[in-house]
């Protein structure tokens, strides 16, 4: 088939690589996803390719020195998958494969007709029923059955030819074998007057794995809503202005950089943008999980999807679509739904060679009950029939993706980024947990402490007003003062005026032997006449900070604090958490190292840390998490991104990821041992073909359902706040 442009996928992805973004169609169950994924990962310059099996989304990262976007594209179709540009004003449950419902409705009033001419079959064999008025019945039970099977079983068998002409052989070939076997078993039946046929047999068979089909996607769907979620917060409309004119209604995708909106009271805010007047108030819950509004000044920055609860206002959007923060959430949520833990691999593993397997062992059964044990033609093949159908080994495929996508689209509900799948399954296995201090265990705004010289404050401050550094803005902001002219600033140490005026640190200013310690962090003023006053800074500790302590404690994990700010303040910050054990004056280097020997003592260490100087000790953590605020350097290094405010929410991302890897344990062994009981019952010939559609459709389900159980969690709520 012909692939699409490849102008209408490609984007910008960094690294010098660029990212395709398309959505595959034909796709049926896990499994599919894995033999995409594996294709292409075989590609040269395929940096990495990630199929999401539920909004069948495939994001493939390449070199274009090396690869073509063509040859990527020319791969997936040639697997017999159709494939088409992802577009982002388009909901993910759209797509264009077409409505189940349909070909259900038609499934269910054939079986429904059919099983009353059976119906009249079963209770005329044990009376006085001719063999004419059998007969009869059966072909009328055929008339009904055949258009069945031809339209409403399509759904199988179609994708399965398309796959069997690419040299490949997926589930739905030995369902279609099942139901199509099953068909013409009963014609040959009914063609040489045979007491039974089994028309109700084929088309129950198809009604039941088409039920089992929908209400796999309707769970798939409800499991990975948040993400699409998101996504639909910046598809709604927007209000551009113009010079001279009204506000003009616009889609949302419609915007581009630099262009200014009207944002109306009650609306969502449309694009990321900085606001361009004071006093705007806006609900970020849905995006943070804060529950109460937030009040910004002239110049701060507001996210796509925050709704204004506050009067209207005007904001110059700085990103639009897809390069909105919002999109990026959606992007990093969707790849970790697609992670696969060390037992899925396993699983995956030995569900590639599967297919085959099932076809051999329902031939062997045939084979065995028509030629050794003396059944009759028909008996063999429903025997045949019903191992095709039971051993789908769709369960063992959803037994990590269903709980992956659910534990993500949780978390993002709760305002909780998680980067990389395979960060809970770390998450799960932490021992230690190590707390940066400034930034994450505090807010990172400084505030000046009120027992100070408001005189020399207030000279200070003309000097501070000058300096972006964050001690001189918290003083600026206690004492407003016009800047000084001529003011100059020496990195590290401080400012300095003509008339001499000196603001810095205590060797800068000549303070020395004169340090408080009381914990604080200071600035130095020295006037003119040598006179010496010292600023004290605190920062107000986080919310939550003694619960997340407390929480961590009473789930057997060691937390302590590594700092690269003074012992005093360090301890001051431990004192407050209930924390005995600490670390002051880490540099970098320090925290690797103490969490490098940590590792080889051989526990598993968290590492919650916000700043630059974190981006390693993040980078080398078993698994690492960091605050929105974080600077841009750690939240790459992160694995997980907490967006609100309470550091207690940790713990609930801890507890979702323990019950996740529960979850996922359960879902494997109860796959395992679905299939390690039902093929032998099927070939002893103990299941006929409407039970093993039913025992198969189940054991789908039941795997959805139980990943669905992380909805029920306690600690959700808590996350959410």
């Amino acid at each position: 088939m012909t692939a699409p442009a490849p102008s209408l996928f490609l984007r910008t992805s960094g690294d010098g690589l660029h990212s395709l973004n398309c959505t595959v169609e034909g796709m049926t169950c896990g499994r599919c996803a894995i033999t995409i994924e594996s294709e292409l990962n075989r590609l040269a310059g395929v940096a990495s390719a990630r199929v999401n099996a539920t909004t069948r989304r495939l994001r493939v990262e390449i070199d274009r020195t090396v690869t073509e976007p063509e040859q990527v594209l020319a791969a997936v179709s040639a697997l017999g998958y159709g494939i088409h540009p992802y577009a982002d004003d388009v909901p993910s449950g759209a797509s264009r494969e077409g409505n189940l419902l349909v070909p259900l409705a038609v499934a269910g009033f054939g079986t429904m007709n059919v099983m009353l001419f059976s119906v009249s079959v079963w209770a005329g064999l044990a009376s006085d029923m001719g063999p004419d008025t059998r007969t009869l019945l059966h072909w009328a039970s055929a008339v009904v059955a055949i258009p069945v099977v031809a339209y409403s079983a399509s759904v199988f068998y179609l994708p399965a030819v398309a796959a069997l002409r690419k040299g490949r052989v997926t589930m739905d070939a030995p369902i279609s074998l099942a139901i199509l076997a099953t068909l013409a078993a009963s014609l040959y039946e009914t063609a040489r007057g045979a007491e039974h046929a089994y028309f109700d047999a084929a088309v129950s068979l198809t009604f039941f794995l088409l039920v089992g089909r929908v209400l796999d996607r309707m769970l798939r769907k409800r499991s990975s809503g948040a993400a699409e979620n998101l996504r639909a917060l910046t598809r709604g409309r927007a209000f551009r202005l113009r010079a001279g004119s009204e506000p003009e209604e616009v889609l949302a995708t419609e915007l581009s950089a630099s262009d200014v909106i009207h944002v109306p009271a009650g609306e969502l805010i449309p694009a990321d943008a900085v606001l361009m007047a004071p006093g705007a108030e806006i609900d970020d819950s849905t995006v943070t999980g804060e529950s109460m509004p937030r009040t910004l000044r002239e110049g701060d920055t507001l996210m796509a999807g925050c709704r204004n609860v506050g009067p209207a206002f005007r904001a110059r959007v700085t990103a639009a679509g897809t390069e909105t923060r919002l999109s990026s959430i959606a992007d990093i949520t969707e790849a970790a739904e697609t992670h696969r833990g060390r037992h899925q691999l396993l699983a995956d593993r030995f569900s590639r060679g599967y297919a085959p397997l099932v076809i051999g062992s329902a031939l062997l059964g045939f084979a065995a009950w028509l030629l050794v044990f003396g059944a009759s033609l028909s008996q063999a093949a429903m025997i045949a029939v019903a191992v095709l159908v039971v051993t789908c080994p769709c369960a063992a495929g959803l037994a990590t993706p269903a709980v992956a996508a659910r534990a993500a689209n949780l978390l993002l509900a709760g305002g909780v980024i998680v980067r990389d799948g395979g960060a809970l399954e770390r998450l799960a296995e932490v021992t230690d947990v190590v707390l940066d201090k400034t930034g994450t265990l505090t807010r990172p705004e400084f505030v000046l402490d009120p027992d100070v010289d408001a005189e020399m404050a207030r000279q200070a401050s003309i000097l501070a007003a000058t300096s972006r550094h964050p001690l001189c803005r918290a003083l600026s902001a206690a004492y407003p003062a016009r800047p000084l002219d001529g003011v100059r600033e020496f990195p590290g140490l401080g400012l300095e005026a003509n008339g001499g005026e000196r603001l810095g640190s205590a060797v800068f200013t000549g303070a020395e032997g004169n340090a408080s310690p009381d914990g604080l962090v200071e600035l130095w003023f020295r006037a003119p006449g040598g006179c010496l006053a010292r600023f004290g800074f605190s920062q107000s500790l986080r919310p939550g900070l003694r619960d997340l302590v407390e929480g961590l404690r009473r789930r057997g994990l060691r937390p302590f604090i590594l700092s690269g700010d003074t012992p005093n303040a360090v301890a001051a910050v431990a004192c407050a958490a209930g924390l005995d054990t600490w670390q002051g004056g880490c540099s970098p280097e320090d925290k690797v190292a103490r969490m490098g020997a940590m590792t080889g003592e051989g526990r598993r260490v968290a590492m919650f840390g916000d700043g630059l100087n974190d981006a390693a000790a993040l980078a080398c953590a078993h698994v690492s998490v960091a605050p929105a605020s974080a600077t841009g350097a750690a939240q790459v290094a992160a694995d997980v991104i907490l967006l609100g405010n309470n550091l207690d929410s940790l713990l609930g991302v801890i507890d979702i990821a323990r019950r996740s890897r529960r979850l996922i344990a359960e879902n494997l062994i109860f796959a395992a041992a679905y299939n390690v009981v039902s093929l032998p019952l099927a070939l002893a010939g103990m299941l006929t073909p409407f039970i093993a559609a039913i025992l198969m459709s189940s054991s789908s389900i039941l795997v959805m359902l139980n990943a669905m159980r992380l909805g029920r969690l306690r600690e959700i709520r808590k996350v959410s706040r």
